[in-house]
């Protein structure tokens, strides 16, 4: 009975420690690593300095306080008999001022209010103000272009830029945190790749070593010789040698996948990654094709860079007409010898002025210079988009195409796979039977050993060709939208 119970126990143990290996799922390494690797928070940083200049592009249009105060004491030359002796003067000015960027129109609405202090020679009162009078007004500008930045154009072409800089900001912050998504899923096959490239060296490992224990006990009976035993020995520790070098590689990528999650002192020896399954879910040609041309990060970076120039050659041309600046100003008034009353009294007189200015440059060589230049460029940005759109269809394609040969390659290669595996049989039966020698055996294991690395390498690389496929379609940026975040 206490045979059976220790078999018991034995059965409930080993399980807590055949578990003790953790598994590092491809979706949790990916999210904890966009959470802790730094070059996502670069990215993230890089854009709200974008955001934030753009802000500080907008904010011509923000109200500014203005305020000034005065103060003069003088005695002034006496250029007449009526002029004042000593003269003291004290006022203050607030207003606000105000650029509309739609319409290209500034306002301003100021209020001052001046006190002037005189003293006049004797006998001239009758012909002098009051020695203590005070000047107040209110008034309001508005100054309109008419013809160059004609209703704010230049102003608002430079906002409308500076919102396609925002625009190619944020593009490039998805291209950053997907092409990131792109190296983690990279190094994660490449982990899952190394794991199973020690699963296959171990297998052959195993198989070496039940080859040797069966010859050395036909070496006995005489059904086999010594030089079987040392080739046998000689290919076991070739096979270690082999598995040691997969294993130091895969120690050294485990602890390259938990670095990237930001995990440096972290324990990677029991971890491992997810059984690899092929991945199969990526648009066909045709699909990524079109949303390539239409709706496709790149192509909307392309037509950006079209749309930034369109909008310099409108500002260079504009920047060629005259300036004609139409103005508009109204101002009350108040004169009063009281301090109160000069702020009761505004609009007791009052003036209004309309005028219009023009100038210009008899060459304006500069002004035609910078329209002709911006012309060349906006016809490059053209030839640009139909480049760029040309090299990310031509990548597309290639990409679709190896992914078509690497996918036949496969087929190819679980074929010869099948066949080594049945050579592998049919020669270790023959050499159990005694018809055959060893060296058949291990050439027929090599064989087999090379036609599973050789089908392990063609399916890597065929989902290292998904990958790209995937991230030159932006579909991480669909799959990892939660986790895409400022």
């Amino acid at each position: 009975m206490s045979k059976y119970i220790t078999i018991l126990l034995c059965l409930l143990v080993m399980p807590s420690v055949a578990f003790g290996a953790t598994t590092l799922t491809q979706d949790k390494f990916i999210k904890q690593a966009i959470k802790n690797n730094p070059s996502y928070q670069i990215s993230a940083q890089e854009y709200m300095i974008a955001l934030e200049q753009n802000k500080s592009t907008r904010s011509l249009e923000d109200w500014n306080l203005v305020l000034s105060g005065l103060w003069n004491e003088s005695s002034p030359p006496p250029l007449s008999s009526f002029s004042a002796q000593y003269r003291k003067t004290a006022g203050y000015t607030v207003g606000l001022e105000k650029y509309i960027a739609d319409t290209g129109t500034a306002i301003q609405l100021e209020h001052s209010n001046t006190r002037f202090d005189s003293k006049y020679p004797p006998g001239s009162s009758a012909f002098n103000p009051p020695s203590k009078y005070y000047l107040s007004s209110i008034s309001l500008t508005i100054v309109q272009p008419l013809l160059k930045n004609a209703w704010g154009l230049a102003t608002k072409n430079a906002l409308k830029m500076s919102g396609y800089s925002l625009k190619l900001a944020k593009i490039k912050l998805s291209e950053d945190w997907e092409d990131l998504i792109s190296l983690l899923r990279k190094e994660y096959l490449t982990w899952q790749k190394c794991v199973k490239n020690i699963s296959l060296v171990k297998g052959q490992v195993k198989t070496v070593k039940n080859q040797l224990a069966l010859t050395k006990r036909q070496l006995k009976y005489g059904l086999s010789e010594e030089l079987d035993v040392v080739q046998l020995e000689q290919k076991l520790e070739a096979y270690r040698i082999m598995l040691e070098q997969a294993i130091l590689v895969c120690d050294t990528q485990t602890q390259k996948i938990f670095q990237l999650m930001g995990q440096r002192g972290a324990n990677s020896a029991n971890a491992y990654p997810d059984k690899f399954i092929p991945n199969g879910s990526i648009m066909d040609a045709a699909t990524a094709g079109s949303y390539l041309r239409s709706s496709s990060n790149i192509k909307r970076t392309a037509d950006i860079l079209v749309d930034l120039q369109t909008t310099n050659l409108e500002t260079k041309e504009n920047a060629k007409q005259i300036d004609v600046n139409l103005v508009l100003s109204a101002k009350p008034n108040a004169f009063t010898e009281g301090l109160s009353d000069s702020l009761t009294k505004i609009g007791q007189y009052s003036e209004k002025t309309i005028s219009v200015t023009a100038s210009r440059p008899l060459g304006n060589d500069q002004a035609e210079a910078e329209a002709e230049k911006a012309k060349i460029e906006y016809n490059k940005s053209i030839k640009q988009r139909e480049n760029i759109l040309l090299n990310a269809n031509l990548g597309l394609s290639s990409l679709y195409t190896n992914l078509k040969r690497l996918s036949n390659m496969v087929k190819l290669n679980e074929n010869s796979l099948k066949l080594a595996k049945k050579r592998s049989i049919l020669e270790k039966r023959k050499f159990n039977q005694g018809r055959s020698s060893v060296f058949f055996v291990l050439q027929a294991d090599d064989d087999m050993l090379k036609a599973e690395n050789s089908l392990n390498e063609t399916i890597f690389s065929r989902e290292e060709i998904i990958n790209q496929i995937k991230t030159l379609t932006d579909r991480y940026l669909v799959e990892y939208k939660d986790v895409l975040k400022l």
